[in-house]
């Protein structure tokens, strides 16, 4: 049901049956009557109840009842109305329709109540607890009720008298152990989906749950397909050294056993293990936590208004840019993996570049349409797919067979040791090995592109989707580039190790000063921060990406004013099928098509 009169009018229609108002809330009003409870929302107009199911029934049926007869008596005639009840308000102030107006309401209008899921992924020893402390503040600030759930809590409890290297352990491996024995890594999201079913109060009107903290993609992969575009997720950075220094100063671990948990969190080597880094670049939301909580705070601010579809929040050029890595990404055929990346200089994108196989007289192979039938194709002897193999996991392999043969030559190794030792050293850094490839990858691919059109890279910058590989850093280094970002770590990446004397890690953002000291003269290397790519069309565009359009003046080129507190969720999570969508639309046309 939804009443839209006024509040006073609404008292007096329910005078009769003997309940009380309680007023204490901002956004709502509450009656109470015979052990039943009826929450009225003030800005959508909705009315839900609660209680015991007969008390509960008993002041629905009143309701009901009264506002049934609001609807059907005739205005100008004050008989019916009985003692003490008022004339009631006009019928246009009253709808009842047969299924939830939020389905209505997200096909005409804007959703400004429901749920939102938010999953934080951060590695072992990052302090979530300053992000998800400053993240409930604001989203109480909007009107949200906000629980957190944390993963481990769904898992067996921690009764041992050990500390927090014991406790920390305990939990990766009582998670490992339930995605093994399932045969399903993404169990642990079915988990927290059983929680939030558990803990879901569906008389708070708007309700986010803080999701603490996943650590492997397929469960963020559940949960996206559980709650479609009302899920976000948010990506905590804290570099290594502060990780470390959390875990032994702060957490009383040993520095050998601070080193294991972060190895093990980063990537276990076992397909049912914790994958944080895998998990980390699929975030809607990257963050980095440091002294300056300012920065968590008001990061996490224009985050939560790009939700709730504030119309002015633009994008800064670091997200742009990220945004055109991302979406040359997509352009490659690469058998193992999608990279992307752009070079930019004074906020200008210059040069694209993705990862994949080169073309005599320069770029890579594009599909292309036959003219005379239409059909989309692919060059048949270019791509890698078309060539039935990876080239360079081909080599890696060559070259472990020629070791093993050697070593069998010379009777170093038995026979029966030669399953063995093959397996070893596929697990060994001879599977790291990049340069057997026939692709290009998507930084040098970039700078190519530069070269072929005579762009200079001196001072640009370079933003791509993974961290750039010892063999593409040298090659950035010495075109010029002064600052390199990207999303995703790539540990098999010795860029650090072979060029420490050129490149300047930058991890900490609480000092973003240009003249940092100790970076003078390198170049920098940096991890995004912002709005991923992921969702920068659902929050930036103003008709395009999933959610509803946004507008920024009224007829007479006014500039319409933001609220937070009616402000529409841009993507909601909609508690119905497309069915129920699809039932609101054909009442909508019901109620008005031309007989």
């Amino acid at each position: 049901m939804i009443y839209t009169g006024t509040y006073q009018s609404l008292k007096e229609l329910f005078d009769g049956i003997g309940g009380e108002w309680d007023e204490k809330y901002s956004d709502k009003k509450v009656y109470r009557a015979n052990g039943g409870l009826m929450n009225w929302f003030v800005t959508s107009g909705k009315i839900n109840f609660q209680g015991k199911q007969e008390s509960k029934e008993w002041l629905e049926a009143q309701a009901k009842s009264i506002l049934a007869n609001l609807e059907a008596v005739d205005p100008l005639n004050e008989d019916h109305l009985g003692n003490g009840i008022a004339k009631p308000p006009p019928l246009s102030h009253l709808k009842i329709p047969s299924h939830s107006s939020v389905e209505t309401d997200y096909l005409t209008s804007k959703v400004i109540e429901g749920e939102l899921v938010i999953g934080i992924v951060a590695a072992v020893g990052t302090e979530s607890k300053l992000v998800i402390g400053a993240l409930i503040d604001r989203l109480n600030i909007f009107g949200y009720n906000v629980k957190e759930i944390r993963v481990s809590s769904i898992l067996k409890k921690f009764v041992g008298s050990g500390g927090e290297y014991e406790r920390i352990r305990h939990y990766m491996q009582c998670g490992d152990s339930l995605r093994g024995e399932s045969s399903n890594n993404a169990i642990l999201a079915a988990g927290v989906a059983s929680k939030i079913k558990e803990l879901r109060d569906e008389s708070e009107p708007k309700r986010a749950y803080i999701v603490n903290s996943l650590k492997h993609p397929d469960e963020v992969e559940m949960l996206r397909k559980l709650y479609g575009p009302g899920f976000c997720l948010i990506g905590i950075h804290a570099d290594e050294a502060r990780r470390h220094n959390y875990l032994t100063q702060d957490k009383g671990c040993e520095s050998l056993q601070a080193e294991e948990l972060i190895k093990i969190d980063e990537n276990e080597s076992i397909s049912y293990g914790q994958k944080t880094r895998d998990t980390y670049h699929l975030a809607d939301f990257f963050l980095s936590v440091g002294n300056n909580s300012d920065q968590v705070k008001n990061r996490l601010q224009r985050f939560l208004e790009l939700v709730f579809s504030h119309p002015y929040k633009n994008p800064t050029f670091d997200e742009y840019a990220m945004f055109m890595a991302f979406n040359s990404s997509a352009t490659s055929g690469d058998l193992s993996r999608q990279v992307g990346a752009v070079v930019a200089k004074e906020n200008q994108v210059v040069a694209t570049g993705a990862n994949d196989v080169p073309k005599a007289g320069g770029g890579l192979y594009w599909a292309t349409v036959d003219l005379s039938t239409g059909e989309v194709i692919d060059d048949d002897d270019g791509k890698d797919y078309k060539r039935g193999c990876d080239s360079n996991k081909k080599e890696q392999f060559e070259i472990i067979e020629s070791i093993r043969d050697k070593l069998v030559e010379e009777g170093l190794i038995a026979e029966e040791q030669q399953v063995k030792l093959v397996e070893i050293l596929r697990k060994s850094q001879v599977s790291d090995l990049t340069e057997f490839g026939r692709i290009v990858h998507a930084e040098m691919d970039a700078l190519t592109s530069c070269a072929r059109e005579g762009i200079s890279t001196r001072d640009t910058t370079l933003y791509c989707t993974t961290f750039p590989c010892h063999n593409c850093a040298k090659h950035i280094i010495a075109s010029g580039i002064k600052r390199v970002v990207y999303v995703e770590p790539y540990p098999k990446s010795r860029a650090l190790d072979f060029h420490s004397e050129s490149i300047f890690l930058k991890s900490n953002f609480d000092n973003n000063k240009p003249d940092d000291p100790s970076s003078k003269g390198k170049v920098i290397f940096e991890p995004f921060i912002g709005v991923g790519p992921r969702r920068f069309l659902d929050l930036f565009s103003m008709n395009l990406g999933a959610g509803s359009k946004m507008k920024r003046k009224d007829k007479e080129g006014k500039v319409l004013a933001w609220d937070k507190s009616s402000a529409g969720i841009r993507a909601p999570l909609l508690p119905s099928s497309y069915l129920d969508i699809e039932s609101a639309a054909i009442q909508i046309w019901d109620n008005h098509a031309v007989s």
